[in-house]
């Protein structure tokens, strides 16, 4: 088949976007001014890549300039999606936490999140994969001694598919007779260490409680777990692909609802905060794993559903950490929606949205993903209702937490939502709204990849011999 190219270097373009952000922030005195323009030079680039991609409506499409770069149905829309999310830190980033050094680091996050998405080989996913989780490793977010679960189990993913690579490029490309199962095997546990998956959520938690928050937001929600897995789905088949992916998906299950029981015991808004997250995140791996249509549609639907959601949640929790000393460990309610009433609807649209609120886009992602579920195993579909039910108690517990009860006497004054808060917010809120009302836009962005993910699993199951 002949080669097809994006009629411009977008991905090229954008990627020397965010790295010349990352130098220029790390050296300049108001380090936001360059990152923002960065990140909306970067943003526009790969939109231009991403209307490509929807436009053509199959394969891939090749950067120009470097080969080793190309924009497909799977990783097209989360790319531009995604210089939006970091487009949006950067600027509602309070001062403190936009530092050259810090703000250099969540640009790199930013760069090798973008990486991973527009990588057209392993290797080239391999080394985003790393540079992400580079800026913790070195602590440029800050000194790190209290976060080394964390950062343990994100060097442990990385080694994991570091080995995955090697024993793929290892084999006869093409042919995965006995070595198959341990690359598979190896790709899952990187997925496991970077998601949370139970009983490996504690360093995600940890990261939450411990970390600098922004940074946590900009990488758990590149979501690079579930990008592996959907490329393994396609592309790494060994014989017992569909038995590993059903697996799998009740892992994810089941993790979600052991998670949210854990929740109830959690005061901490951030601590809190975490166990919400990756309960819900687990649906996406869930959704996934089903390797069904309504599955997987759901889970790249929800996919964009969460990051919007759980990314003005954080937000709004550090927006407060930093107008408020007692919010990172209340005594009591704060009752800051006194004060601040943009804020606190604004964590209430995003906080409903997160747990699929009918009218969202995240309801639409859950229900494809309960019917996928429901298709392979009627109880952890049921599981999985039961989940979201539970996290939706818990989102009602961290709003009473942080904007219910009475003000404390020490909070005498805090500013509401500031401009350059207020309006990436409101464009976060208007997204999630317009999508749940629309839904059929953002599915058909998805649908090139659904069908090819489902045929690939399809043509596995009948054409590989059985043992």
């Amino acid at each position: 088949m002949p080669v097809e190219y994006l009629t411009l270097p977008y991905l090229t373009t954008g990627l020397v976007c965010l790295l010349g952000g990352v130098m220029s922030s790390w050296r300049s005195g108001q380090p936001r001014k360059p990152a923002v323009m960065a990140a909306a030079l970067a943003f526009v680039s790969f939109l231009g890549a991403a209307r490509e991609v929807i436009a053509v409506g199959h394969g891939h499409l090749v950067d120009p300039l470097l080969p080793c770069f190309d924009a497909d149905g799977l990783d097209a829309v989360p790319m531009a999606f995604y210089a939006a999310l970091t487009l949006m830190v950067v600027v509602v980033a309070p001062r403190r936490d936009a530092g050259g050094r810090a703000m250099a680091g969540m640009l790199i996050i930013s760069l090798a999140t973008q990486i991973a998405y527009a990588a057209a080989g392993w290797t080239t996913l391999l080394s985003g994969w790393w540079l992400s989780c580079l800026p913790f490793v070195f602590g440029m977010f800050g000194v790190q001694h209290s976060n080394k679960l964390a950062i343990g189990l994100l060097i442990a993913s990385c080694v994991a598919l570091t080995a995955s690579v090697a024993v793929m490029h290892a084999e006869t490309f093409g042919n995965f007779s006995p070595g198959g199962e341990l690359t598979f095997g190896l790709l899952v546990l990187a997925v496991m260490c970077r998601k949370g998956v139970f009983p490996l959520h504690s360093g995600v938690v940890q990261a939450f409680e411990k970390g600098a928050l922004l940074p946590v937001v900009l990488l758990f929600n590149g979501h690079l777990g579930v990008l592996l897995v959907a490329h393994s789905e396609a592309a790494v088949l060994p014989q017992s692909a569909k038995h590993a992916f059903d697996i799998l998906s009740v892992l994810a299950v089941v993790s979600a609802f052991l998670i949210s029981i854990r929740a109830f015991a959690e005061t901490k808004p951030r601590r809190l905060l975490a166990f919400l997250y990756v309960s819900q995140a687990s649906f996406i791996l869930a959704g996934i794993a089903a390797a069904n249509i309504a599955g997987i549609t759901g889970s790249l639907v929800h996919w964009l559903a969460l990051s919007a959601a759980s990314t003005g949640l954080i937000c709004i929790v550090r927006v407060l950490e930093v107008r408020v000393s007692s919010a990172e460990n209340p005594m009591v309610h704060l009752g800051l929606a006194v004060k601040a009433p943009r804020l606190a609807t604004f964590f209430l649209i995003c906080g409903l949205a997160l747990i699929g609120l009918p009218g969202t886009l995240s309801y639409c992602g859950e229900e494809l993903i309960f019917h996928g579920t429901l298709a392979n195993h009627p109880a952890v579909g049921i599981t999985l209702l039961v989940t979201s039910a539970f996290n939706a108690i818990n989102l009602i517990r961290l709003y009473g937490i942080l904007f219910l009860g009475v003000l404390p006497k020490h909070v005498i004054d805090i500013p509401d939502a500031l401009p350059r808060e207020r309006w990436p917010l409101t464009a976060c809120v208007v997204f999630l709204i317009l999508g749940g009302l629309f839904p059929g836009t953002i599915i058909g962005w998805r649908a090139e990849t659904v069908q090819a993910i489902e045929k690939a699993l399809g043509v596995a199951a009948v054409s590989m011999p059985q043992r």
